[in-house]
């Protein structure tokens, strides 16, 4: 009996409606326990069986409520135009914050702190030449 196909409980099989349920919730912010529990089924089973919709789930979420505030803004629909005017401007301004400065090693943040360095403790300066060439 041990090596029958048939003991034993049947593996999970996964809905599209689940699919769909796991991409609105990770949407929503529910962490990987909740979602689980929310589908009755246990972490392992949700991450074998729902990992792309964990992993690019809200993604899509968010591009199909966009494409649906699009449509429903091209149909006339003012609240939706003004919410689109609002995204497009955010995600505008979004793009120009300049980029950080990249990440310095400790070389490079050891030299920079020397040449920081003042006070006291600071390098002398060079002495000044002076040449008279009468």
């Amino acid at each position: 009996m041990a090596g029958n196909k048939n003991s034993g409980r049947p593996e999970y099989q996964a809905t599209d409606e689940e699919r769909e349920k796991v991409r609105v919730l990770k949407a929503g912010g529910m962490s990987n326990e909740a979602v689980a529990e929310a589908l009755g089924i246990s972490e392992p089973t949700l991450r074998k069986h729902f990992s792309s919709e964990l992993d690019r789930g809200t993604a899509k979420v968010r591009a199909d409520l966009l494409m649906a505030r699009y449509r429903s803004a091209m149909g006339g629909n003012v609240a939706a135009q003004n919410k689109m005017i609002e995204q497009v401007a955010a995600s505008s301004a979004q793009a120009k914050i300049t980029a950080k400065a990249p990440k310095l090693g400790k070389k490079e943040e050891q030299q920079v702190a020397a040449q920081a360095v003042g006070g006291k403790f600071a390098p002398p300066q060079a002495p000044k030449l002076v040449v008279d060439n009468r």
